[in-house]
């Protein structure tokens, strides 16, 4: 297991990490705790500068076509590229409104240990890597599967937490809507809402 807490703050950008999987996540974890710990030294830990910390430094490492496909199942195929554009605009919106405020109400950057198993699963272009998150000075911690997939560079699609991806959720969502008001109208319906 490689531990990332003695980190070193500022870390090292993804960008210039090594390409494989361990080492992205590794790289993109320390750069996320380390901006959180920044953020909040300057009392800064604000939505909206949570929300930009999101975009610089945690979407550009997320493979939303990829997981937006993955939580249309078979609708994905049936799709033009300006639906699957709009689609994976709404996914981004989604995960970003969910995800945002959990992000900006924490408040333990400073005490987070993060360790990531150093034996990943890859399956030609797609990997799984297993992340325990705790607390300094607690017993208890939670571990999280990131799933990769390499097309330039490994990027993240998903986030398993006791077997349950954000994916499937995700896909549970679209799939009732879809049924209910089909895709045109649903679509007609994310216009909107941007």
């Amino acid at each position: 297991e490689m531990c990332i807490r003695d980190r070193s703050c500022p870390s090292i950008s993804p960008k210039i990490a090594e390409d494989t999987p361990t080492e992205q996540v590794k790289a993109i974890a320390n750069d996320v705790v380390c901006s959180f710990i920044e953020l909040q030294s300057r009392n800064n830990g604000t939505l909206s500068s949570t929300l930009n910390l999101t975009k610089k430094k945690i979407l550009p490492y997320i493979d939303l076509e990829y997981s937006t496909e993955m939580a249309l199942g078979s609708y994905w195929d049936q799709l033009d590229s300006r639906q699957k554009k709009i689609f994976e605009r709404d996914m981004k919106n989604s995960l970003v409104n969910e995800y945002v405020g959990i992000l900006s109400d924490l408040t333990v950057w400073e005490d987070i240990k993060i360790f990531i198993d150093e034996d990943f699963i890859q399956n030609e272009n797609l990997a799984r890597v297993k992340v325990s998150v705790s607390l300094e000075g607690q017993n208890s911690s939670a571990t999280v599967t990131l799933k990769l997939i390499r097309k330039n560079s490994w990027k993240i699609y998903d986030l398993e937490y006791q077997s349950i991806g954000i994916i499937d959720i995700e896909r549970v969502g679209y799939d009732s809507k879809i049924k209910r008001q089909g895709v045109e109208k649903l679509i007609q319906k994310m216009l909107k809402k941007s």
